[in-house]
């Protein structure tokens, strides 16, 4: 994949597939250590196979699916750029998948158009309880998408007007903060 953003979009339909109804995604960067770290949570079922196995490209959960490259590939990701990736429980009861990698390495790839992820599955997922924070040094920016959609009136809370509404907050968030790119 050419994007974090990308990864972060698989992480979040994986969640989604699993039955979550609830999912936080945080990005953070320290530049005094030089790392940048990205963790989705939820509050799905979790694994029922051991970490090691669920980054297996050739396992997966899907019925229709031999391959499960999804996690492998962040796996791979995150190591090119001198970090690496977990998966843990979520303080939310499902599964984290944390990555770190050295945010000013030569291989480490853009962070994509984070705004534009994050609109589309609240687009094509309404229901979803998504919570998105940046965190850059001290400062931090959260959106709560149910925020969001109750600042509309009741009649306009469709899932575009809503994406629409959540891809300009963060993206003033990430321009607030100077994310990275």
């Amino acid at each position: 994949m050419h994007e974090l953003s990308l990864h972060i979009l698989d992480l979040f339909e994986n969640a989604v597939h699993a039955g979550a109804s609830t999912v936080l995604m945080t990005l953070e960067e320290n530049h005094q250590t030089d790392v940048l770290k990205i963790v989705v949570e939820d509050d799905g079922p979790g694994l029922d196979v051991p970490p090691e196995t669920a980054v297996d490209p050739f396992y997966t959960t899907k019925n229709n699916k031999r391959t499960g490259l999804g996690l492998a590939l962040f796996c791979s990701t995150a190591e090119q750029a001198a970090g690496r990736l977990v998966l843990r429980q979520s303080t939310l009861g499902g599964l984290a998948v944390e990555a770190t990698m050295q945010l000013n390495h030569v291989d480490r790839i853009p962070i994509g158009n984070i705004a534009a992820t994050v609109s589309s599955v609240v687009c094509t997922n309404p229901e979803l309880n998504l919570l998105c924070r940046f965190v850059v040094g001290d400062e931090q920016y959260l959106v709560r998408v149910s925020d969001v959609a109750r600042e509309l009136p009741i009649g306009r809370r469709n899932g575009l007007a809503v994406a629409r509404r959540v891809s300009a907050r963060i993206g003033s968030g990430i321009e607030s903060l100077h994310v990275t790119q």
